[in-house]
């Protein structure tokens, strides 16, 4: 067993889950073992966390620190439902109270076990409001039914609301939730005029429409970010510190001659009232004179977007990563393959007033065979003045200044592997450096068990075959109010 994803962190240490590498390889979802690290990255205590008390099968949804207590979530099958549930972690034993709170229920549907919806969960910035949310899904003639939850920091119900969706059913696709930290619920939507619009992701045939639901769920409001001239490719959402909304991404201009470029919006009710607009080239996923423009666009529209991180002095950072996946087919097995690409990384800055300062590309060539994806992607650090960017690549990727990526596999032999570090300062000047315990002895990591843990500190895992240790990165504070 291996670590696989860091759940949360206090002044006493760190609190890391470990699962089967077969579980992690099929995504499976059981209960993991949990393990508490010190300061000094010494392993403490650890536990197989197990539910006890319930006359059904518990599936693990995720854990959260919450309040400053850890809390594990898992659904059950009770009473033709199911149910939402949270239990409470004791952090000196690593053990569950085995007194779950119920959060929310899906009520029983005659669909296939397959069919039926699942929960999502998410926790405001601050950490003092909790959405639980899930979708019914409609028929050809009735809409979808939106259910929403919000509980506070001591996992007391706040308010709960039922919506019908604004859009019909294959028309739309959920991409986000947000909840701000005065407890509104945003709802980030996808939407063409057909499902197969939706499918064909490099045209632009959609537009994003966004659901607002505030003043402790007793109202609704649609909000369809629109700028002439400017078809908004890729959109993130989040709020600022005055709880207003605001929306960030990627770009293209409309007409023959399209360029690219990173935008920001910031919305009072549905009205917008600031906007900003920067241009950047894209690096492209076909860079070849013979390339189509659909296969050109591909670079822009192919970026994944994480949330929005905001710092302290209101400034925001966004983090996006360009993501494919090819299917194949293996005629040994007679079974389908995939293989997921994870390539460009783009780092778009947002001065404190909503004016986009500049985006940064760094090139890097991830390509993952199935169910090795977790060695792929990144983790990041967002201080005041800087961002980290840590990732598995390839040992000849650390060139002197821009050079074409070597293709980086988590299967390749050790002398081919490294752990990398990119720092972005605040002008957005780039620097790539292989971490000191990485570049000799050619470990790999996980992103998910990866983790900023204080405004100047990173912990990392550093992992070969069945061989793994924690580090902790300690950055310069190089900004006094850090």
């Amino acid at each position: 067993m291996m670590p696989s994803q860091i759940v949360a962190h206090d002044k006493n240490g760190i609190f890391v889950t470990k699962i089967k590498l077969s579980n992690e390889l099929r995504g499976r979802e059981a209960f993991p073992i949990l393990e508490f690290y010190n300061n000094q990255m010494e392993l403490r205590s650890f536990r197989q966390l197990q539910v006890v008390n319930s006359n059904s099968p518990a599936k693990f949804e995720r854990i959260l620190q919450i309040g400053g207590k850890l809390y594990c979530f898992y659904s059950i099958h009770e009473d033709d439902r199911n149910v939402l549930l949270a239990d409470e972690i004791d952090k000196s034993t690593l053990t569950l109270s085995q007194t779950p709170t119920v959060l929310q229920r899906i009520p029983e549907e005659a669909k296939a076990k397959f069919e039926r919806p699942a929960f999502h969960i998410k926790l405001s910035e601050g950490g003092n409001f909790l959405l639980s949310t899930f979708t019914q899904p409609g028929t050809k003639n009735t809409p979808d039914q939106l259910h929403f939850a919000v509980l506070d920091d001591k996992l007391s119900p706040r308010w709960s609301r039922q919506l019908e969706a604004s859009q019909e059913t294959g028309h739309y696709h959920i991409l986000n939730y947000h909840i701000s930290q005065t407890g509104d619920v945003f709802i980030l939507k996808k939407v063409g005029d057909s499902e197969k619009a939706l499918e064909r992701f490099w045209q632009p045939n959609y537009q994003f429409s966004i659901t607002a639901i505030t003043h402790d769920g007793t109202t609704t409001a649609e909000v369809f970010p629109k700028v002439a001239g400017r078809h908004l490719t890729k959109m993130q959402i989040g709020t600022n510190a005055k709880s207003q909304l605001v929306c960030t991404g990627f770009f293209t201009t409309t007409g023959e001659q399209t360029t690219a470029g990173s935008y920001f919006l910031t919305f009072a009710g549905p009205k917008m009232i600031q906007k900003s607009f920067q241009p950047f080239a894209p690096i492209l996923l076909a860079e070849n004179d013979k390339a189509n423009k659909e296969e050109k666009q591909e670079g822009l529209y192919a970026y994944r977007l994480n949330d929005i991180t905001f710092r302290g002095d209101g400034s925001a950072i966004l983090i996006a990563e360009q993501a494919t996946q090819t299917a194949g087919f293996n005629p040994r097995t007679n079974y389908r393959t995939a293989k997921t690409a994870f390539n460009t990384i783009a780092v778009v800055s947002i001065a404190p007033d909503g004016e986009v300062m500049w985006t940064e590309q760094i090139r890097k060539n991830q390509v993952s065979p199935e169910g090795y994806s977790f060695f792929s992607s990144y983790a990041t650090a967002v201080l005041n003045d800087k961002v980290y960017l840590v990732f598995n690549d390839h040992p000849e990727n650390l060139c002197e200044g821009v050079c074409e990526p070597v293709h980086f596999n988590p299967k390749a032999t050790q002398k081919d592997v490294l752990i990398a570090m990119v720092e972005v300062d605040w002008h957005g000047n780039v620097k790539k450096a292989a971490l000191p315990f990485s570049r000799d002895l050619h470990i790999l990591t996980k992103p998910l068990a990866c983790k900023q843990v204080s405004n100047h500190q990173m912990v990392v895992l550093g992992q070969y075959n069945k061989a793994y240790r924690m580090a902790r990165l300690d950055f310069d504070k190089t900004f006094s109010y850090q």
